[in-house]
């Protein structure tokens, strides 16, 4: 059981938390990961990412890609105002949008993605097969979602594995965090992806020690 959620940071925990994966080295590596991961997908057509935050992925996207047409949606006003920020900063405001909703009332059109992608929203989603109903009808017959999230539940073996590679204390606070508040557990994302109510035509799921990636094509 979580000891608290937040469906929307507000400030100045938005700011904060903006700071803080901009410096942490697990975030970089993971939003690495991830960005590698659609910039080998999609080099055109319409991407959206769910509860984007600071906008970190959308925008190395774009930055990679200037022929996708990308938006962003994040329930939390103050991550849009810093995401929008964040896209003038670096140049890329004409290439990334940025605006408030949610994945439970997602603000487009039926059909209209080729690939929705999220990362780290999926606990905070307080009805996901809900949502998950609204992805599947904002995607494109044949498009996929992508969504990744940390896993409450890692084997022994996996906190080796970030023990060895960002050190004790680092690992500490991440499994510490994910504990408290920012994670799913394995046997919850099985339960939810294996209802034929949220309608994708394949469900699977990939266990990265701490990473949970859930792959749904419609």
């Amino acid at each position: 059981m979580k000891l608290f959620r937040i469906e929307g940071i507000p400030n100045p925990g938005a700011k904060v938390y903006s700071i803080i994966v901009a410096r942490s080295p697990v975030m970089k590596d993971f939003y690495r990961d991830v960005t590698e991961e659609v910039s080998s997908k999609a080099s055109s057509g319409k991407i959206l990412d769910i509860g984007t935050g600071p906008g970190r992925i959308p925008l190395e996207i774009a930055r990679r890609s200037r022929n996708l047409e990308i938006e962003a949606i994040d329930i939390s006003p103050a991550m849009v105002r810093i995401a929008s920020n964040n896209a003038k900063d670096d140049d890329l405001s004409g290439h990334v949008q940025f605006r408030y909703g949610s994945a439970e009332s997602i603000p487009f059109e039926d059909g209209y993605f080729d690939l929705v992608i999220s990362t780290l929203s999926f606990h905070h989603w307080a009805k996901p097969t809900e949502c998950l109903k609204e992805i599947h009808r904002v995607l494109r017959n044949g498009g996929e979602a992508w969504i990744y999230d940390l896993r409450r539940d890692p084997t022994k073996e996996a906190r080796a594995q970030l023990r060895n590679r960002y050190g004790w204390f680092l690992s500490f606070l991440v499994l510490y965090f994910v504990r408290l508040h920012s994670s799913v557990r394995l046997q919850d994302v099985q339960e939810v992806i294996s209802l034929s109510e949220i309608g994708f035509s394949e469900k699977s799921m990939e266990d990265r020690g701490i990473i949970l990636k859930l792959r749904l094509l419609k």
